[in-house]
């Protein structure tokens, strides 16, 4: 199948006192930096940002969108200390930049929830013309109390650590120290005691605490603008539906590109390739695909890689940008770069940062043609010198990796995280995705031990019909799968496309080593269940596959134990491929490894297989 064109995104990547960030192009005299949310509301509003940015670049306003320091793909961590005052001086930073290579007379802060504090507090010695604050978090107490909320009401998986505790606010994957956190309790906009920036505007949702910070700025002689953010729940929902027709964005557009200084000449030479050097890394932003739509970011160790030894591919956690829920593909990545492990992270068509795909969405998984972006990666890779590589993928991004390996020979091995399903489509959004899990037979059969389920099944109760729907499609589900097994055995014609046996069975015959890890309890062990029977078995009968479960981990791996505990198992695979993945590649790889069929049980805090 020839896939879709993307259409190139026509801004640059560039780099910045350790920061990476996108130049916007475009002639006008007023530039803006984007100053993004923290956390998860970061990857939530990743796309639409962009897509924000881009809008205010064609109403002739360059824009720098960028990464806090240890946030996204800038260097840092953020368990480092001073985070605020890093934070504040990376937003000086990119000022300062959007200035030097744009060439721009003014410059305009927009921050959108904590990045409208971090903003506010930063224009001064950005030396801001004007500031937007979009739904800010005026106080950091506010922020903070809002994000312990969040946390503490969380599902947490048994046996996980508090999500608040002596290390700081732990909430979908990010880590707020107590030292940032402190930092950020100490910030009040309403107590400034100099004015931001001559101009403000302010557009908040109806239940925000903007409006005494407005009166301070007021009284300490900027002039300020109010307005509503009618749109904030609809922009925060989620990553796959946060709304890409934001009215905040387009008035916050309207309002920067009124009284425009003179155009000057847009900015046609794109910077040089930015390179970011890190303690046994090195990274850098490519751009390939068709059209050069798509993106991810090369890290490399800083020494020459092993001769045979595989990359890794890293894609899409559903469609979580390709930094990754908690910043685990960026972690991935600096830990393989130390072994001597060359990976790409990148975006899937539709996700992150790359194009979007014609005629679908934005914000869609599961999507049969995101084999050919795949393939686009390992072709990245190859060009790079590294023809051969292991592709991981966690929830949809399992299914692509499984179904690229099948299609590409360059790959060698596969690490699967809670695969919710293992064949693609048209593309679905999460929550169709999620509705159309198959559970366990687990999370069904008790409940049918209690006559008071039978009765409510028998008078059509709505829940409890649900229990009996579950139980019949599971039953059809398996029978379908089981006949499309008999035809094939005897008419030889192939079997059902998600059928997976046959293709783990020829991804094993072609030497590929695929790792299979879930959550423990994870509702994906539904789909597993329906396509090898409970916990796998036909699957742990084969070899060149081993599986793995992971106790006090949820399903996108936010919890720090699992995520160390599923990198140690990535390097274990990686191990068992060694440097033979040439020979490999060519069908002429080692055996199965020793053990294979043994499924095994890990903690997340890393003790030893039970």
């Amino acid at each position: 199948m020839t896939p879709d064109r993307l259409t190139s995104d026509p801004a640059a990547p560039v780099l910045f006192e350790g920061c990476f960030g996108w130049l916007h192009s475009a002639a006008g005299r007023r530039g803006v930096v984007l100053c993004a949310p923290y956390g998860s509301e970061a990857l939530a509003t990743h796309r639409p940002w962009r897509g924000f940015a881009q809008a205010l670049a064609a109403a002739g306003l360059p824009v720098l969108r960028f990464d806090y320091p240890g946030t996204g793909n800038s260097a840092g961590d953020e368990d480092d200390p001073a985070r605020l005052e890093a934070w504040l001086d990376g937003i000086r930073a990119a000022a300062a930049h959007l200035r030097a290579v744009a060439g721009v007379e003014e410059v305009a802060l927009v921050g959108l929830r904590l990045g409208g504090l971090l903003a506010a507090a930063a224009a001064r010695r950005a030396a801001a013309d004007a500031l937007v604050l979009l739904s800010p978090s005026p106080p950091g107490r506010a922020f903070l109390q809002e994000l312990r909320a969040v946390a503490l009401l969380a599902d947490r998986p048994a046996g996980a650590p508090p999500a608040v505790g002596p290390e700081g606010i732990d909430s979908a994957g990010f880590r707020l120290t107590l030292e940032t956190a402190e930092a950020l309790r100490g910030l009040d906009l309403a107590r400034l005691t100099e004015a931001p920036a001559p101009r403000v505007l302010i557009l908040d949702r109806p239940e925000g605490r903007a409006a005494a910070v407005a009166e301070r700025f007021r009284a300490l002689g900027s002039a300020v603008e109010e307005a509503p953010f009618p749109d904030h729940a609809r922009l925060m929902t989620s990553v796959q539906n946060a709304a890409s027709d934001c009215s905040a964005f387009a008035r916050t557009a309207a309002w920067l590109s009124s009284d425009l200084p003179p155009a000057g000449t847009a900015l046609t030479a794109h910077p040089p390739e930015p390179r970011l050097r890190l303690a046994g890394a090195v990274e850098r932003p490519l751009r390939f695909g068709a059209g050069a739509g798509l993106f991810g970011i090369l890290c490399e160790p800083d020494t020459a890689t092993p001769a045979g030894r595989p990359a890794v591919l890293l894609l899409n956690s559903g469609a979580t940008p390709h930094s990754g829920t908690g910043r685990m593909s960026v972690r991935l990545a600096r830990r393989l770069a130390a072994r001597g492990i060359a990976s790409l992270r990148m975006d899937l068509g539709g996700l992150g940062d790359s194009a979007s795909k014609p005629r679908r969405r934005d914000g869609l998984i599961y999507c049969r043609d995101m084999v050919e972006d795949a393939q686009a990666g390992l072709g990245a890779l190859a060009a790079a010198g590294h023809g051969a590589a292991v592709a991981v993928g966690l929830c949809a991004g399992a299914a692509v990796a499984l179904r690229v390996a099948l299609a590409d020979p360059r790959v060698v091995g596969l690490a699967l995280v809670n695969p919710g399903r293992f064949a693609l489509g048209d593309g679905v959004t999460q929550e169709e995705a999620i509705g159309s899990a198959v559970k366990p037979a687990a999370a069904y059969l008790p409940r049918l031990t209690e006559p008071a389920v039978w009765r409510a099944i028998l008078r059509q109760d709505r829940k409890a019909s649900r229990v009996a729907r579950g139980l019949s499609e599971r039953a059809a589900r398996r029978l379908r799968i089981g006949a499309g097994r008999l035809r094939a055995g005897l008419t030889g014609r192939g079997y059902a496309r998600d059928d997976v046996l046959h293709a783990f069975q020829a991804l094993a015959d072609r030497g590929v080593r695929t790792l299979m890890v879930h959550s423990a309890g994870d509702v994906t062990l539904g789909e597993l269940e329906a396509q090898a029977g409970t916990d796998g078995g036909r699957l742990r009968r084969m070899g060149g596959l081993w599986m793995e479960r992971l106790a006090g981990a949820d399903h996108s791996l936010m919890e720090r134990a699992a995520r160390e505990r599923f990198a140690d198992l990535l390097d274990e695979l990686l191990d068992r491929i060694g440097t033979g993945a040439a020979d490999a590649l060519r069908g002429r790889g080692p055996g199965p490894p020793e053990g294979t069929g043994a499924l095994r049980v890990n903690h997340a805090t890393g003790n030893s297989p039970a």
